[in-house]
């Protein structure tokens, strides 16, 4: 699954050589960069080994729960048509938490990295003022927690296929910059082979 994802975004991250067009009232070129909030899933049963792992020789089974994730979120788009990109999206988010052991109550302190790459259509509503845009995109999300106490066996990283569905607003600034106050996905993963429910949301500065 994950050599095919690295196919699929590389195939897509070549099509816009393809099909690019001449530019009319839009560029070509479009680079976003922005604050990152994820609502998400601690991913608890990967780093517990699914209620496995041992401390001090004791099992134990980690919490799953939605936590808080704080980053950034960059962005390339290259504009096929008017109206249609080619959007690559990569986002890093960090968070401080806890994660409890259902089985004794203790709390294991984890510094925690999340990191998605995607790539995928984005359609443009391009007005003089505004440009309202939608987006459909996919990759992969990596999670990786640092637990200040060690977990046997220490499984620390995992990579999973991701999409986002949304969009979001760009408000025309000058010629080439547009502040963006609000962008929203719903972004599913699917570590362990189930699937994680999750929301993003940003804001932030384009240059074209």
């Amino acid at each position: 699954m994950t050599r095919f994802c690295l196919l699929f975004l590389i195939a897509l991250m070549c099509a816009p050589v393809a099909f690019a067009q001449s530019r009319d009232d839009y560029s070509f070129y479009e680079f976003y960069v922005g604050y990152a909030y994820v609502r998400a899933n601690n991913n608890a049963n990967h780093f517990d080994k699914s209620g496995t792992a041992t401390f001090n020789g004791a099992r134990v089974n980690l919490a799953s729960e939605r936590t808080d994730y704080n980053g950034f979120t960059a962005e390339f788009n290259q504009n096929v048509t008017r109206n249609v990109g080619i959007v690559t999206s990569f986002t890093g988010t960090f968070d401080n938490t806890g994660y409890v052991d259902t089985v004794t109550g203790r709390t294991f302190n984890a510094k925690v990295q999340r990191y998605d790459l995607m790539i995928g259509p984005r359609y443009n509503w391009r007005t003089r003022r505004v440009t309202p845009f939608a987006h459909a995109l996919f990759g992969l999300t990596h999670m990786r927690a640092n637990f200040e106490d060690r977990l046997s066996p220490r499984r620390k990283a995992d990579t999973a296929f991701a999409m986002a569905f949304g969009g979001g607003l760009d408000i025309h600034a000058s010629e080439h910059i547009d502040i963006r106050p609000i962008m929203i996905d719903y972004l599913p993963t699917f570590f362990n082979g189930k699937r994680q429910d999750n929301i993003r949301a940003g804001a932030g500065i384009k240059i074209k």
